[in-house]
């Protein structure tokens, strides 16, 4: 009889190595179902597999490797309403073996798309055959998936055509150059009249600015319709995230939601206003900062030497002493600051710093003259770390420029450090 058992107990186990570690087909809390597969080039970084088509919503994914080890160091899960869950970590897969369970939520949710980053291989030419399981539930298996957030591969997100969610703006352009932070960490990526003619702008963004996970328009003065609007990461994929869609005057439109996370190199804008006797149109593109990147314990502390921009504004010729950067949305902490001049020469007099809790902190600076290309600082706050509600700065940019005179108003930027 033990004899029986013992032979039994080593086959089962056998049977669970033969394909992995993870070869129950029972989930611990749900069945294990395909939803989708790809033949993934190790040579590239990032691979999306689509599973808007699979039946009904699931309560975690896992993901499975075959053909090839893959070395994955992030994994995205796209929700069908936006949402987005990024796994950040480290994945050594090897050949026959699934992930553990990625998102574990209480109830079940339909997902659009399955984002993996891994470490390229170079000269790798056997691709690797990733397959996605998610755990479902009897009732899960059920559920109708909303027909508004299925879409084909390759379409643009939800709602991205036709006419765009939108919400009525003040009718005025904002005094600000390319790259300036304003309000809710809204970073203005760049502005454009827009003719009649079918208009193309590219607006270059850099990934020195910060890593975005929406982007938004905001039009003026006419309706515009938008033939495509396309974000090109650093990494040079891009996505279509709205074509053949109107947009009405004086409207900011909703958020766009992007894939992740991540820098970006350039938007590309194809679009042309509505003719009629109001004329042209007057397009800003604004980008929001990924969730907790000015935090203390967030991305931004990795890149820049652990400086991240907090706002900016450009100087005119004569005295400013009323610009207002807000820094609204941030997680505190911050131990020094420093203002950087970028495409020309100012005077520098002082900045006050107002922290969270109305305290104002005046740092002189004694009519510094802080050319193009340089920095002022980094100024020690007072206190140590702490919350930054604003920036009042009192500066000019200079009419004598080195070579020459100046070409426009200086913009300025305002940078802070944990």
């Amino acid at each position: 009889m033990f004899r029986r058992l013992l032979g039994a107990t080593v086959a089962v186990v056998a049977a669970g190595f033969a394909g992995g570690y993870a070869a129950p087909v029972q989930a611990q809390d749900g069945e294990l179902v395909m939803m989708g597969s790809k033949n993934v080039g190790l040579a590239s970084e990032l691979h999306t597999i689509d599973v808007a088509a699979a039946k009904g919503s699931v309560k975690a994914i896992r993901i499975y490797a075959k053909r090839r080890d893959i070395e994955i160091d992030r994994v995205e899960v796209v929700y069908s309403d936006g949402k987005i869950h990024n796994e950040q970590r480290k994945i050594n897969l090897k050949i026959g073996e699934r992930t553990r369970e990625i998102n574990p939520t209480g109830d079940g949710r339909f997902v659009d798309k399955i984002n993996i980053y891994h470490r390229a291989q170079a000269g790798a030419i056997v691709p690797s055959l990733i397959e996605v399981f998610g755990v479902q539930t009897e009732a899960g298996a059920r559920a109708i998936r909303p027909v508004a957030s299925v879409a084909p591969v390759g379409a643009a997100p939800a709602a991205a055509t036709g006419t765009v969610a939108a919400t009525p703006t003040a009718p005025v352009a904002v005094n600000a150059r390319p790259g300036t932070v304003v309000d809710d960490s809204e970073v203005l990526f760049g502005a454009q009249a827009v003719g009649f003619g079918v208009d193309r702008d590219v607006i270059r963004v850099g990934a020195d600015i910060g890593k975005f996970d929406r982007v938004r328009l905001r039009v003026l003065d006419n309706d515009i319709f938008i033939k495509s609007m396309k974000v090109i990461y650093a990494n040079n994929e891009s996505e279509e995230v709205a074509y053949n869609a109107n947009v009405a005057k004086d409207t900011r439109t909703r958020w766009i939601q992007l894939k992740g996370d991540r820098f970006i190199k350039e938007i590309q804008l194809t679009y042309n206003s509505k003719p009629n006797f109001k004329g042209q149109a007057y397009a800003e593109v604004y980008g929001q900062y990924a969730e907790g990147w000015l935090g203390p314990q967030g991305e931004g502390k990795k890149y820049n030497a652990g400086w991240v921009m907090l706002g900016g504004q450009t100087a005119g010729f004569t005295i400013d002493r009323n610009d207002v950067i807000k820094i609204s949305k941030n997680e505190g902490g911050f131990r020094k600051i420093r203002v950087q001049a970028v495409d020309q020469a100012i005077t520098l007099f002082e900045v006050r710093v107002v922290y969270g809790n109305g305290e104002v902190d005046v740092l002189p600076a004694n009519r510094t003259r802080v050319d193009a290309g340089s920095t002022f600082g980094p100024l020690d706050l007072k206190g140590g770390a702490r919350v930054i509600s604003e920036i009042r700065p009192t500066y000019r940019t200079r009419v004598f420029q080195q070579g020459g005179v100046a070409k426009g108003r200086a913009r300025v930027e305002f940078w802070g450090q944990h």
